[in-house]
This record gives C-alpha cells, structure tokens and sequence, in this order.
C-alpha cells in the first residue's frame, strides 16, 4: 500500500501525538516545539501515520525584512525533509512585487540530510558558521589603550543596525538584522557594542553573557590582519577584566570571515563540534489575479 505524503502544522496534530515530535530531536538538545512566538510555525511531515519530518518556520520578518528562517530541522528521510520544505515554501510564497529571501540552517551533522539535495530545489550554499572556544586572559598591553568596547542601548541600536547589515551576508544567518529581531533579543538578555580603535568604530558584536561565559553570536571587524588579531587580544582582556571575570568565550565565526578565523587561532581559541550551514534561496512573488 502506498502512502501519501501530507504535511501537518503542529498545532493541528492531537495532543496525544504532539509530544512524538521530539523523537525526531537528539535527546541533548530538542528545541522549544510547544512554546512559539507568534508568527512561527511548526511544520510536520507524514508518510500515511508515520513522522518523517519536521522544521520551525520564522516569518516574523516576512512583511518588513521580506525574510523566512527555516530551522529546527529533523528527519528520518532526507527527501521526506526535502518534500515537506518544498511544500511548505509553495504555501508560504507571498504575494506581492518583491522577492523574498529564505534561509534554511542545518545543524547536528548537516551533512546526514544532503545538502545537494536542497541545492537541487534552488538553494544555494552560502556560508558555514563554526563556534570557537577563545580564553580570556588577565594582561594589559600598551596598545589596548587605544581600543574601547562601546556597550549600545536603544537609542543607539539604529546606528549599530546600520553599520552591522553593511555586512549581513558574512555573518551568521547571512541575512540582515531587523529591529524587531534586535528588540527580542534585547529582551532575552542580549546586547551589542561597537569595537572602537582611536575612537573609530572597526568592529560589531553580539553577544550574551551566561553564568561564566561570553557567547558572542556574531563578531565582524573591518580592519587588516594585525588590528583584528590586536582587537581580538583586546577582547580577551575586556572579557577578563571589564566583564565579571569571564571564564570561556565561545565565538561564532562564519567561512566568510577568513581573517577573523585566521587571528582567533593565531590567539589560541580551540574550534568545537559545533558547526551549522546557512543556505539561500530567493522566491520570486507569484502574480497576484483579482
């Protein structure tokens, strides 16, 4: 007997069943499936009353950044997942006269699910972002001096906004920050500063601080080898310093940014498992007929 392959919002499933979701998930690491903000969705893949699939779509950003974030991908079957992302990209492509840009992030070995398979259904690989463990140390040099790390608020955000999405495409996610998203995460905890040099702004950064830990979720500097590898020494010794006596620093680094992966190594910082892929795909509006 063939099964027909559907695809299912979470919150239409029964109660009974929602929990089996998380079976898809390594056990260390299941994302929120039952608590969503508003505008994500769940996405489930069937095979007759078989779970394939599953992924997270994000379209908070959908009207005022013309942007789709898929994540939280987990299957059975790489061209289960592959069938529900194409399904669910035809309902979810808009209308109107601008395209849209669709990011889909694979983690938890990413290369498990095929990643020609997606590049067949018009995705492009674009970047490859690695976590590395970098120590704070207790130092001071004479060229620190020169540098400052410029905590942002909210009446500054725009300005940082700006200056970061210069860059949107080499950092994590490749696509542009919104307000809303930077809002959110300010609420979470999150915060953003400026790198200065000379009172020059050189570098973005994101990042949050948890219990004894710096993680810095983005990290870009626009300088030359020797001054990112002298502001990445300065932020060892702010995050020792300046921070609360931080004992690691985990920074996300992307394939874009060959420089900034180049000097943390020259500075020691040891790369970890965890690494993730970002590919794009661009949708064009289908016509709208009244």
């Amino acid at each position: 007997m063939k099964h027909t392959f559907t695809v299912k919002e979470s919150r239409e499933l029964p109660s009974a069943i929602r929990p089996s979701l998380h079976n898809l998930y390594f056990p260390y690491s299941p994302p929120n499936l039952f608590n969503l903000p508003p505008n994500c969705l769940l996405y489930t893949g069937w095979l007759g009353n078989h779970l394939m699939a599953a992924i997270k779509v994000d379209f908070r950003d959908l009207l005022d950044g013309r942007q789709i974030r898929i994540t939280d991908v987990a299957c059975k079957n790489a061209s289960m997942l592959r069938e529900l992302i194409e399904k669910v990209l035809h309902q979810l492509n808009p209308y109107g006269q601008h395209k849209t840009t669709v990011s889909l992030t694979l983690r938890d070995q990413p290369s498990l699910l095929g990643i020609d398979s997606f590049i067949a259904i018009g995705f492009r690989l674009h970047l490859e972002a690695t976590v590395y463990e970098l120590f704070p140390l207790p130092f001071h040099k004479d060229q620190h001096a020169r540098w400052k790390l410029c905590l942002e608020y909210p009446e500054t955000y725009a300005s940082w906004l700006s200056t970061r999405n210069q860059y949107a495409q080499l950092l994590p996610g490749a696509l542009p920050l919104t307000a809303r998203a930077m809002a959110e995460s300010h609420q979470r905890q999150g915060v953003f500063h400026f790198l200065k040099r000379d009172g020059i702004v050189v570098g973005t950064m994101h990042s949050r601080i948890e219990l004894s830990r710096l993680h810095i979720y983005e990290f870009h500097m626009t300088s030359d080898m020797s001054t990112v590898r002298e502001g990445i020494s300065f932020l060892q010794q702010s995050s020792y310093i300046k921070l609360g006596q931080i004992e690691d620093i985990f920074i996300t680094t992307t394939s874009c940014q060959s420089t900034v992966r180049e000097m943390l190594l020259k500075q020691y910082a040891l790369k970890t498992s965890s690494i993730s892929f970002t590919l794009l795909k661009d949708l064009a509006p289908r016509p709208y007929f009244q």
